[in-house]
């Protein structure tokens, strides 16, 4: 079973060239370089792939893609465990070691139990002792991979990418790790792990992925793939300088005139034998180059993505809302009608009193009236 699936991971930067600098090929600003140039492998559940290459071959780029921190120009990753990243840019420098553990265990959102049950796991892992009360800046480079191993060993670990750390520990510290790693692999967490001793790789890693130069080389068995870069190291020693200088400006050339489009056609044509047709090539490219979310073709990417598409639940909140305004209404129709009766009351009220007023002007009118015609028929 395919616990994370990458296709397609391309990523381009610019190049920003000095003001003094002569622009030629290689500096020329019009073109983007690309650091990585279609990687495509899986890794399956319980499983730990190793990822190796030169220092600049793209490594490192490709595992913040897969956790997020970076985003491709091209591709899909695909998975629907939860990813957590060991890598010494992963915590907050400026925060005590204890302040960064209690941080990563309140955004893993575990009950108050259970994060203090894996507080005192990860402090009791790391063994830093009053170092926890100090800023992690000023901790050596083996301290801090302990504290970054020790959050992505322990909390809620589905997915571990680790970044370059394990070679920077103690032999004690670092087969303590191995221990914890191999644990975690029996229970069926899966591993993805990037480092610059081979050995670290070749103790932990059943496949392994080489890149050079932003391009997978080759995918297979840990000692294979390891034996076939170690070779090419040798080849690499063997040449003379104006030797080494001309084969790395080759493979930056490279770098520099890649073409996605070439790309785009491979993936187009995977669609095309899954039943997609001419009429769906514009979400196709969007889904290549813009929305790079899961990849449409596999299983895992169509569950994703109909999940994504699901309307909202708006749940309880609609009736609730329709009574709210029911309830509104209701009052407001009560007190217009309370308003019109006293209206209606006061009108009644100011007519009865005119009503009284006029009749006593016309009785006083015709008392008036009475008066003087008596006093004419006597006169």
């Amino acid at each position: 079973m395919k616990k994370l699936e990458i296709k397609y991971i391309a990523k381009s930067v610019p190049l920003q060239a000095d003001k003094k600098t002569k622009v030629s090929w290689l500096l020329d600003e019009s073109r983007d370089f690309w650091l990585l140039r279609g990687i495509t492998f899986d890794v399956t559940q319980g499983e730990a792939v190793g990822v190796i290459g030169e220092n600049g071959s793209g490594k490192t780029e490709l595992l913040k893609i897969i956790t997020g921190l970076e985003r491709q120009s091209t591709g899909f990753v695909t998975t629907d465990a939860k990813i957590s990243y060991a890598g010494l840019d992963s915590i907050d420098p400026n925060l005590t070691g204890l302040e960064n553990i209690r941080n990563a265990v309140e955004d893993s959102g575990v009950d108050k139990f259970k994060g203090d049950h894996l507080t005192n796991g990860i402090i009791d892992f790391t063994e830093a002792g009053q170092l926890l009360y100090r800023p992690v800046r000023e901790y050596s480079v083996g301290m801090h991979a302990r504290l970054v191993l020790g959050l992505a060993l322990y909390i809620n670990p589905e997915l571990v990418v680790i970044d370059d750390v394990l070679s920077m520990l103690d032999q004690t510290f670092f087969e303590k790790t191995i221990k914890r790693i191999q644990k975690l692999k029996d229970t069926g967490t899966t591993f993805i792990i990037s480092d610059v001793k081979n050995i670290v790789i070749e103790s932990l890693c059943e496949r392994c992925a080489w890149i050079s130069f932003g391009e997978l080389q080759d995918f297979g068995p840990t000692k294979d793939i390891i034996r076939q870069f170690e070779y090419s190291l040798e080849w690499y020693r063997s040449l003379t300088l104006p030797e080494k200088n001309d084969y790395l400006a080759n493979k930056q050339r490279e770098q520099m005139m890649f073409d996605v489009r070439v790309l785009y056609d491979e993936f187009k044509s995977e669609q095309f034998k899954n039943g997609y047709t001419r009429k769906d090539e514009p979400k196709m490219r969007r889904a290549f180059y813009v929305d790079h979310g899961a990849d449409p073709v596999s299983e895992t990417g169509r569950k994703l993505n109909q999940e994504q598409k699901k309307p909202r639940k708006l749940g309880i909140a609609v009736p609730v809302v329709a009574f709210l305004i029911l309830v509104f209404a209701s009052g407001g129709w009560l007190v217009h009608r309370h308003m019109t009766k006293e209206n209606a009351q006061k009108e009644a009220v100011s007519l009865k009193s005119v009503n009284k007023s006029s009749l006593k002007k016309t009785a006083k009118s015709s008392e008036r009236l009475a008066k003087k015609q008596s006093e004419e028929k006597a006169k």
